[in-house]
């Protein structure tokens, strides 16, 4: 029988916003199966493969239920926390416009994006060689192939995800601006979106390293890779100097720095 997103939320078991500061990737994640969000989708999957692809109909019709499931437990939270959601404050959306604008304009995210653009074009000469390359791979070949692809894999999933997270951050950052000064000690989403950017980053450079030592042959073209996230990771750093510090519910709370 399927469980509802009130029967989910009240489940023990879960984290409570785990989800909030991960990297959205449920299949390389030890905490899955406390995360209400991944549980959701288990919900929805409904053993269908085409539920899973974000184009097909099923996706957005089972996405269509979550919403209006949701809409009810929107008003139940409004009133609890005592919020008229029915009025619609123009000047703060504009200004939460403004914000996202500023972020994207900013030179850690212009810096994030132009990284990710490299990363695209970099993989697009790596591709036309290998495929230029017609010898069988023995089984030693293979194995370093399946190096290569797993650090391409991580490579791949961080790449625009690194840009997105400190867009948040900084826009977050703008919104934190206007707290009162007794919040000041509360945890910042700035903080926990620009710590996911550099586990991100640190993750990359991990990965591209592997690359190199897999490919002899073209550490030259990747070391700018790696000095481009390391530059990258030093600002983020120095824009956010207290981001790692920053507790994520359930993953430095159980794993700390492995994570």
């Amino acid at each position: 029988m399927r469980q509802t997103l009130i029967d989910l939320a009240d489940n023990p078991n879960f984290i409570s916003g785990i989800y909030n500061y991960c990297d959205r990737w449920c299949e390389r994640c030890p905490f899955s199966s406390r995360c209400m969000v991944y549980a959701t989708e288990k919900e929805d999957d409904d053993g269908d493969p085409e539920a899973r692809d974000i184009s097909n109909e099923a996706f957005w019709r089972k996405l269509a239920s979550i919403f209006e499931e949701t809409k009810q437990m929107m008003v139940d939270w409004a009133e609890e926390a005592g919020i008229d959601i029915s009025q619609v404050d123009e000047a703060a959306n504009e200004r939460m416009e403004k914000r996202r604008s500023d972020a994207f304009k900013d030179e850690l995210a212009v810096a994030a994006t132009k990284y990710a653009d490299t990363v695209t074009k970099w993989f697009t000469g790596f591709d036309q060689v290998v495929n230029a390359t017609d010898q069988a791979p023995n089984e030693a070949d293979i194995q370093e192939i399946e190096r290569i692809e797993e650090a391409r894999e991580v490579i791949h999933w961080y790449q625009y995800q690194i840009a997105v997270k400190l867009m948040r951050a900084l826009s977050s950052r703008s919104d934190e601006a206007d707290w009162p000064d007794e919040m000041d000690d509360q945890p910042k989403d700035s903080d926990g979106s620009a710590k996911v950017s550099l586990i991100g980053i640190s993750r990359s450079i991990g990965a591209w390293r592997l690359m190199q030592m897999c490919l002899p042959e073209m550490v030259d073209s990747i070391k700018p890779m790696i000095l481009e996230l390391e530059r990258l990771r030093q600002r983020a750093e120095l824009r956010f100097p207290e981001a790692r510090d920053f507790v994520r519910p359930g993953f430095d709370e159980v794993l700390g720095d492995a994570n």
